[in-house]
């Protein structure tokens, strides 16, 4: 999706991967398994300074991952973000689905999908953090918070042909 915006991508798998890019996106997959690859390859320390002055976007496992705190099971995650994670809360992959969603700052509704897609929500304020902001919300939870230059949603767009929320990205 970026590459077809005009924007070079890199697959970051080091430090010195990390060194090169302006804006970074967690992907989503397996945030388990995403955890252990980020700890072998000492990513960890990398990105939770990279995140302190560039943008960073934790789609569904990403967003675990970029959370403050991930429930059911918990794990450890990047403590990026002040919201929890709740891991499949809108169901298995069978009961994956996909919904208009309204996005705060853009006109048109995005099309989202729902895989295995974590419950977020807002933690209170803490010493270290201010409160997140909710981009968008399903049925009224939120599903998508910003805070700062840190996003993080429960859905995936990058499935669909709808730009829009990439643009917004690459704008940060």
């Amino acid at each position: 999706m970026l590459s077809s915006l005009g924007a070079e991508t890199v697959r970051v798998r080091t430090t010195d991967d990390l060194a090169t890019v302006d804006r970074l996106i967690l992907p989503g997959g397996e945030s388990t398994t995403m955890l252990r690859f980020l700890k072998l390859y000492d990513l960890i320390p990398a990105i939770q300074e990279f995140a302190k002055t560039q943008p960073l976007w934790g789609i569904c496992a990403g967003a675990i991952l970029a959370a403050r705190e991930v429930l059911t099971p918990s794990q450890e995650s990047l403590n990026l973000i002040n919201i929890s994670a709740h891991r499949n809360f809108y169901g298995s992959q069978l009961e994956s689905f996909t919904t208009p969603l309204t996005v705060l700052g853009l006109t048109n509704p995005i099309s989202a999908q729902f895989i295995r897609a974590p419950l977020l929500n807002a933690l209170p304020p803490s010493e270290h953090f201010s409160s997140a902001e909710v981009l968008a919300r399903l049925d009224q939870q939120p599903v998508f918070f910003a805070q700062g230059k840190t996003w993080a949603c429960s859905f995936h767009v990058e499935l669909g042909d709808d730009s829009s929320l990439h643009e917004l990205f690459l704008k940060l």
